[in-house]
């Protein structure tokens, strides 16, 4: 697996593409937003990269996707976010 890295902002992510996950380039909107979230629903953004996530670590989400939000805050930097907190853009598919 490839890693970028951005120091100046110590911003972390991968370009790969993991089996079975929505491909890079797509097109994703923000759901089940938390209070604390920089991002509210809606919110739309580019996949970059994703990541399957082991089974052994016990999460419910399958995949942790790297999205470059289209705004801020942190427009166009990549962010790490589990796949059940953003979902394919209607139309986009």
């Amino acid at each position: 697996m490839t890693i970028k890295w951005e120091g100046k902002r110590g911003v972390v992510w991968t370009e790969n593409q993991a089996e079975g996950a929505l491909p890079n380039g797509s097109r994703v909107e923000k759901v089940n937003s938390e209070r604390a979230d920089g991002h509210r629903d809606g919110a739309l953004g580019t996949v970059v990269g994703s990541i399957a996530v082991p089974e052994p670590l016990g999460l419910t989400d399958r995949y942790v996707y790297f999205v470059a939000w289209d705004e801020d805050p942190a427009a166009g930097i990549p962010v790490g976010i589990r796949a059940g907190r953003v979902r394919a853009k209607e139309g986009d598919r």
